[in-house]
Formats: structure tokens, C-alpha cells, sequence
């Protein structure tokens, strides 16, 4: 596992158009689309042993439907995703730069 500034990188992925975060089963779960396709998608795996605060930051994005047990967010731009646990918190982060992962 790599750790960045003490967290716990979970996962880098390229070209990502929307995000989903939700909440099933006392479970957190993050679903990944990529821009242009949103049929193909691509689901980070989180601790099921615990609920998790998932944080979404520096993501320019257009769009939020807060659909419960889910938030859907339309990115503005594919970006480059990266997914950090810190404790009991996800960090979601991205740029547009496609040399940042």
C-alpha cells in the first residue's frame, strides 16, 4: 500500500466523467464512470467493515443529484481520479492534468 502524506492510497484512475458515492447495506461505495461511456464503469473498493465520510475535492464538476442512498456528480471535464483513506475518511481528489496519475 502507498501512503501519501499519511494516506492510504486506494486507487488512481484516468478519465473519469461522473462519480457516484452512496451507501448500502451500513457499507460505503464509490462507482467510477468514464467520459463518453457511461456503461463503462469501474467500482473502487472500500473496507466493508465500516461506514466511511467520503470526501470530494478540487473536481470541477457541473452538476450534483443527491438521489438517497446515492450522490451522482457530473464532472464538468474528464479528470484523472485519485482515492485516499485518512481514518475513517475517503479523500476523492482529481485534476485535469493526465500526467498527475
Amino acid at each position: 500500500m502507498a501512503f501519501i502524506n499519511g494516506a492510504q492510497l486506494i486507487d488512481r484512475v484516468k478519465g473519469v466523467g461522473v462519480i457516484i458515492l452512496g451507501v448500502s447495506e451500513n457499507r460505503s461505495w464509490i462507482e467510477l464512470l468514464y467520459e463518453g461511456d457511461l456503461m463503462h464503469t469501474r467500482t473502487v473498493d472500500l473496507p466493508s467493515d465500516a461506514l466511511l465520510d467520503i470526501s470530494v475535492e478540487e473536481i470541477p464538476h457541473k452538476t450534483t443529484v443527491y438521489e438517497p442512498p446515492r450522490v451522482t456528480i457530473y464532472l464538468e471535464s474528464a479528470c484523472d481520479i485519485e482515492v485516499r483513506r485518512d481514518g475513517n475518511r475517503v479523500i476523492v481528489r482529481g485534476c485535469s492534468s493526465p500526467d498527475s496519475v
